[in-house]
């Protein structure tokens, strides 16, 4: 191959390259915080190519990912409660619900988001805001996804929080016969589906402090959680959580 076919053979991936980046970056202002994993499918184009560019161009996405960590379950004996997910093949909607719940920080002082997801669809059913964290926070966001879904799931997965084992939710489990399932003490990662979520939630919110009150905190909150649940692709689904059970309700009508 000559110097001038391997020239001309160079300019035009760059070419190609400059076009993508363009495409990456207009997806990116609807979609700002879309990693490779996701623009693929979306763009439709080749995974390593889009890597590449990314890496090419410095417009890779610096992740956070952050251990959880609830002090105030340290010490506490693990709970007699089995992991009912182990093994478990997820085929339908409102099977099973997934819920954690995680801090905020507001000025001077933190606010919780609790939520429950809907394990085969990813999607959030239900989710309350709170300045404590507490059994009521975890119930109200149960209630609000019961209220929405107008159902309830057969299985509630969680970790070993004091939240989940009080008296109160437990028994709120047990009058709507609800099983319920925990992952093993020291290992929330076992509950991989709320994690997940919060990692893309929190980068998705974006910085509060200029929220004027708690009002625009739970406003914006609602925001991200719709724009979720409707818009930004799940990479196990390749679409979002409400598409995803759009064409579900079209293949079982």
């Amino acid at each position: 191959m000559s110097a001038a076919t391997l020239e001309e053979r160079e300019s035009k991936i760059e070419i190609r390259d400059k076009k993508l980046r363009s495409k990456i970056l207009d997806l990116r202002k609807k979609h700002r915080n879309y990693g490779g994993d996701r623009i693929f499918p979306e763009l439709k184009v080749g995974r390593k190519r889009v890597f590449r560019v990314l890496g090419k161009y410095g417009m890779q996405l610096n992740r956070k990912r952050i251990k959880p960590f609830k002090p105030e379950d340290k010490g506490k004996p693990d709970a007699k409660i089995s992991n009912l997910l182990e093994n478990l093949k997820v085929i339908s909607p409102n099977t099973v619900w997934a819920s954690d719940f995680t801090y905020l920080k507001y000025e001077n002082s933190f606010l919780y988001v609790a939520t429950f997801i809907d394990i085969f669809s990813r999607k959030i059913v239900g989710f309350n805001v709170s300045d404590k964290h507490d059994t009521e926070l975890i119930l109200k966001a149960f209630y609000l996804g019961a209220v929405k879904e107008k159902t309830v799931p057969y299985i509630i997965h969680s970790d070993q929080g004091s939240e989940y084992r009080s008296e109160k939710f437990t028994s709120i489990l047990k009058y709507h016969q609800i099983s319920q399932s925990m992952s093993p003490k020291g290992c929330p990662w076992r509950n991989g589906f709320q994690e997940s979520f919060y990692r893309g939630f929190k980068e998705d919110l974006g910085d509060i402090s200029d929220c004027k009150n708690i009002g625009e905190v739970v406003s914006r909150i609602r925001e991200t959680i719709n724009y979720y649940n409707t818009e930004r692709m799940h990479t196990a689904l390749k679409t979002s959580p409400c598409k995803f059970l759009s064409l579900y309700s079209e293949r079982t009508a």
